[in-house]
C-alpha cells in the first residue's frame, strides 16, 4: 500500500495549525455535527456517516451515525487521502482500488467496500478533515449526490467555524475565551452510556495571572493601552509555546489565562508548570520594551465527571487566590481552604439580607451591650454596643469572623450605618424609660473616609433626640489616622460634642507617637494586657506605665477584658476610670442590660 505521507501537501504545518486553532480535537461530539451525519446516513442510505479530523498522526472522529468504521491511525485512514487531495474522493469498490485493497479495514472487519469523502476546507483552503460516508457493499455515486455531500461538508465546516467565532474567541488575543473553556470542559463528559461506565480520565486545569491585576493596571496607566495589549498578546503566545502538546490555552480576562491539559497529560502538565519558573521569569517584550512580569497560578486536577468538570474553573480560581495570598508561583487546590473561601463568600453575600428589618427577629444582625462600671461610684453609667449575627441557616457567626470580612468591602458603610441607627434608637428607648446611658459605638477605619459621616452622625442624634455628648465613637489606632482628611474628620467628631476612644490601646501601630495629633478623649487598654494582670508581673508593669502616661495626657481610661475581682481592684487602685469585662457582665440583650444597670443603681 502506498505511503500516504508521500502525497501529503507541502503546507502540512499550516494545515495542522489551522486544525488546532479550532480547538476541536479531544472534545466531545457536537449536536450540530451529529445532525449533519444523521442526515447523510439517511439521505444516501449508507451504512455509516462520519465527520473526521486528521491530526499529525491520528484520525479524530467528531461525529458519527452508524457503526464504527473509521481507522484508529492516520496511515490507515481513507479520509487522509481526501485531505491530501483537497477534493471529493469516491471509492466505489475498495477491493478494486490499489490504494485500499490491502487496508485491514477492507480485508478485515469492518470490511469497507464503499467510501466517499468531501474535504472540510477552512476559508484559507486548508483541508482539516472530511465528511465521509461508508458501506460494506460496492455502490455508485452520481453527480447530484456528490454535490449534495460537498454542500453538507461546507455546512459542517461552517458549524465548526461558527462554534469557534461566536462569543468564544477573545478579540484581543484571538485565543479561545472562558465560554469556549466552559464548552470544552462540558464536552469531556462521554455522551455514550457505555463509555460512562468505564473509568473516567483526569484533567488538570490551571489558571495563571501574568501579570497580576495590580501590575496590569500599572502598565496600562503608565505605558498606555497599546503596550499593555501587545504585552498580553505576547504573554498568551509564550504560554502556548510553553505548554504546546500538553495543554490548550484560553484567555480568560485581561492578564488571566487558563491551561487545560490534553488527555492523559494531567499529571505531566502539573509537573511541567512547576518547572516553568525560569521561562516565566524571562522578560516579555511589548513594542521593544522588555518587562519582568510577576505571575501566580493555581492548579486543580479533576476526574472527568459532569460535576467535577463544571466546578473545575471555580476550584482553579480558588487555588490561584491562594497563590496570590501567599505570594508564591503556584498553589494546588486545597479543599479545606476552598470550603473556608466559600463560607466567607456566602457570609458576605448574605450580609445585605441580614440588614433587612424583617430579618431582625431571626437571621439578622443585632446589637448587644456590655456595661461599663464606673470605678469611683461603682455604678454603671454607660456601655459599649457590640454587633452580633445569628445567621438564619449557619447559626451564630462570630464577630471575629464576619466583621474583618465586611471591613474589606463596600458593605462596611451600610453595616456601620445600621449599627449607628440601631444604637441611637436603643439609647432613645432607654432615655424614654428614665435610664439615660452613654454608649460607645464602634466604627471601622474605612468609615472615617466617608465624607458624609459627620452629617449622618449629627442627623442620627437629632432624629433620635440623643445629645451627641452621650455618644462615644470607638476606633482602633493605626497608621490610617495620619491622613489629613481623617484627622480633620476626627476633630469634627469632637466638635459635635461626641467622645472619641482609641480601642485596643497599647498594642497597635505606634501607641503614643500620634496622640498629640488625634483628638481622642478616651483610651481603652487592650484586653490582652488586662487578662493576665493577676499572674504576670510584666503585664502589670506595662499597664501601670500606660495608665500613668494616659493620666498625664488627661485621658479618660477604660480597661476591657476584666475577668476577676483581683484584676478589678488593681485597676481601681491604679486610677482607671471605667472597666468592662466578663467579671461584671457579658454582652447583654437590651432588656438584660437595662436590668443589670438598674440593679446596680
Amino acid at each position: 500500500m502506498p505511503d500516504p505521507a508521500l502525497s501529503r501537501p507541502n503546507d502540512e504545518l499550516q494545515r495542522l495549525a489551522a486544525l488546532h486553532a479550532l480547538h476541536l480535537l479531544d472534545t466531545g461530539s457536537s449536536e450540530d455535527l451529529d445532525n449533519i451525519t444523521r442526515l447523510c446516513h439517511s439521505l444516501f442510505g449508507v451504512n455509516g456517516a462520519y465527520v473526521s479530523l486528521i491530526d499529525a498522526d491520528r484520525q479524530w472522529v467528531k461525529s458519527q451515525s452508524g457503526p464504527d468504521m473509521c481507522a484508529p491511525s492516520r496511515e490507515l485512514s481513507f479520509c487522509d487521502h481526501t485531505v491530501s487531495q483537497r477534493a471529493l474522493m469516491v471509492v466505489e469498490d475498495a477491493t478494486l482500488d490499489a490504494r485500499f485493497a490491502n487496508n485491514p479495514l477492507v480485508s478485515g472487519p469492518p470490511h469497507i467496500r464503499f467510501y466517499v469523502g468531501a474535504p472540510l476546507l477552512t476559508p484559507e483552503g486548508h483541508a482539516i478533515g472530511a465528511l465521509c460516508i461508508t458501506d460494506t457493499v460496492p455502490r455508485t455515486f452520481d453527480a447530484a449526490q456528490r454535490k449534495q455531500l460537498q454542500q453538507l461538508a461546507a455546512l459542517a465546516m461552517s458549524q465548526m467555524l461558527l462554534r469557534r467565532a461566536i462569543g468564544r474567541v477573545d478579540p484581543l488575543t484571538a485565543m479561545p475565551n472562558k465560554y469556549q473553556l466552559r464548552e470544552d470542559l462540558a464536552s469531556l463528559v462521554p455522551a455514550d452510556s457505555a463509555l460512562q461506565e468505564a473509568e473516567p480520565g483526569t484533567r488538570a486545569l490551571a489558571y495563571i495571572d501574568m501579570p497580576d491585576a495590580h501590575t496590569s493596571f500599572e502598565i496600562g496607566s503608565v505605558l498606555g493601552s497599546r503596550i499593555h495589549d501587545e504585552l498580553i498578546r505576547n504573554v498568551g503566545a509564550r504560554l502556548q509555546t510553553l505548554v504546546q502538546g500538553q495543554a490548550d490555552v484560553y484567555h480568560i480576562s485581561d492578564g488571566r489565562f487558563a491551561l487545560l491539559s490534553h488527555a492523559g497529560k494531567a499529571e505531566q502538565l502539573a509537573g511541567h508548570l512547576r518547572g516553568m519558573t525560569a521561562a516565566l521569569e524571562q522578560p516579555v517584550d511589548s513594542m521593544a520594551v522588555p518587562m519582568n512580569l510577576p505571575s501566580y497560578g493555581g492548579i486543580v486536577s479533576v476526574v472527568q465527571t459532569r460535576e467535577q468538570l463544571r466546578d473545575a474553573p471555580r476550584k482553579a480560581v480558588a487555588a490561584l487566590h491562594e497563590a496570590l495570598a501567599r505570594r508564591q508561583r503556584w498553589a494546588d487546590y486545597d479543599a479545606d481552604a476552598d470550603v473556608m473561601h466559600q463560607r466567607r463568600f456566602r457570609l458576605l453575600n448574605d450580609i445585605p439580607d441580614a440588614l433587612l428589618p424583617e430579618r431582625q427577629q431571626g437571621g439578622g444582625l443585632a446589637l448587644v451591650y456590655q456595661p461599663k462600671l464606673d470605678l469611683r461610684s461603682n455604678r454603671y453609667h454607660g456601655g459599649e454596643a457590640l454587633l452580633r449575627w445569628q445567621h438564619h441557616e449557619l447559626g451564630p457567626i462570630s464577630p471575629a469572623e464576619f466583621i474583618p470580612l465586611v471591613e474589606r468591602t463596600a458593605l462596611i458603610r451600610p453595616v456601620s450605618e445600621w449599627v449607628i441607627q440601631a444604637a441611637l434608637q436603643q439609647m432613645a428607648t432607654w432615655k424614654n424609660e428614665g435610664m439615660p446611658v452613654k454608649l460607645a459605638i464602634n466604627l471601622a477605619a474605612p468609615n472615617f473616609e466617608e465624607s458624609d459621616l459627620i452629617g449622618r452622625l449629627e442627623r442620627g442624634c437629632r432624629d433620635s433626640g440623643i445629645d451627641p455628648a452621650m455618644v462615644e465613637i470607638e476606633c482602633t489606632e493605626g497608621v490610617w489616622m495620619h491622613s489629613p482628611a481623617v484627622l480633620k474628620l476626627l476633630h469634627e467628631i469632637r466638635a459635635l460634642g461626641m467622645g472619641l476612644a482609641l480601642d485596643d490601646f497599647g498594642t497597635g501601630y505606634s501607641n503614643f507617637a500620634y496622640l498629640q495629633q488625634v483628638p481622642a478623649s478616651v483610651v481603652k487598654i487592650d484586653q490582652s494586657l488586662i487578662r493576665h494582670l493577676d499572674s504576670s508581673a510584666r503585664d502589670r508593669r506595662i499597664v501601670q506605665s500606660l495608665i500613668a502616661l494616659a493620666k498625664e495626657l488627661d485621658y479618660h481610661i477604660v480597661a476591657e477584658g476584666v475577668e476577676t475581682a483581683q484584676t478589678l481592684e488593681l485597676l481601681r487602685a491604679w486610677g482607671v476610670d471605667e472597666a468592662q469585662g466578663y467579671y461584671m457582665a457579658r454582652p447583654l440583650t437590651p432588656e438584660a442590660f437595662s436590668a443589670h444597670v438598674r440593679a446596680a443603681a
